[in-house]
């Protein structure tokens, strides 16, 4: 039987994250202010997490119901943590390139690519026994490391305070450390490897991942608002005050 904590933790996650996107919408001022690129950019992210969210939830609610819906549902629960992975990297390359138009596609491209690489591999079903569980936790660690090369193109560019303001690279990592922790966690199956039979209602790895995931997802989502207020600026203008910028946002205006 599926543990309920793995249904609530995501469940209530794929809520909140659709509350708090309709309830963005809702702000005439940024309506109004914010770039239909950026604001894409946004959308691709929140929905990613939403989608996620709602594919695990879904498995693990009817996955006892039958060998074939848990088949199904399975598939759909990794093909959602491909999909989440691919909109953190989009969104996370369009911010840190927001200026350099070519270079966006390029990554964005490449992201698409190795997102979909990934998704075709995870419908393979030997990918579901439980003896690739590393195997899974290693593809999306590589899936999850391609988010980082447009990043590392980035800090070249721009230096660490300008990427971080530009893309809120303090809130891309933090999200990332957080899920290879519940990554690790969930490999290692700790801590009911430790301790047989006390953790298979709760606490157990599998739940401790989920509220990582959730964490991590609010994490990267507050960094993502604190970006769309500094590419607009005071009063819905572009900041030009930060003299490092300047080159940058000449850029962006060709």
């Amino acid at each position: 039987m599926t543990p309920k904590p793995n249904i609530w933790s995501h469940l209530l996650g794929a809520l909140w994250f659709l509350s708090s996107s309709l309830q963005y919408l809702q702000y005439q001022r940024l309506i109004h202010s914010v770039s239909l690129g950026d604001g894409i950019a946004l959308g691709v992210y929140s929905f990613a997490v939403i989608v996620c969210f709602a594919l695990s939830t879904f498995f693990h609610t009817f996955s006892d119901h039958s060998p074939g819906m848990h088949k199904f549902g399975n598939e759909l629960d990794h093909l959602g943590i491909v999909l989440v992975l691919w909109g953190t990297g989009v969104s996370g390359a369009h911010f840190a390139f927001n200026c350099h138009e070519r270079l966006e596609m390029a990554y964005i491209g490449f992201l698409s690519a190795t997102a979909f690489g990934c998704g075709v591999f995870t419908l393979r079903p030997k990918f579901r026994q439980p003896a690739y569980r590393t195997t899974r936790f290693l593809l999306y660690l590589f899936l999850g490391a391609s988010l980082f090369a447009p990043i590392a193109h980035g800090l070249v560019l721009y230096g660490y305070p300008v990427l971080n303001d530009m893309m809120g690279l303090e809130s891309f990592l933090g999200l990332a450390v957080i899920n290879f922790s519940g990554s690790a966690v969930y490999a290692a199956r700790i801590p009911e490897r430790w301790f047989p039979g006390t953790f298979d209602y709760i606490g157990q790895s599998h739940n401790l991942m989920h509220v990582l995931v959730l964490t991590g997802a609010l994490v990267r989502l507050q960094g993502l608002l604190g970006v769309l207020e500094y590419w607009q600026g005071p009063l819905g203008q572009e900041p030009t005050d930060a003299p490092e910028i300047d080159t940058v946002m000449a850029t962006r205006r060709l």
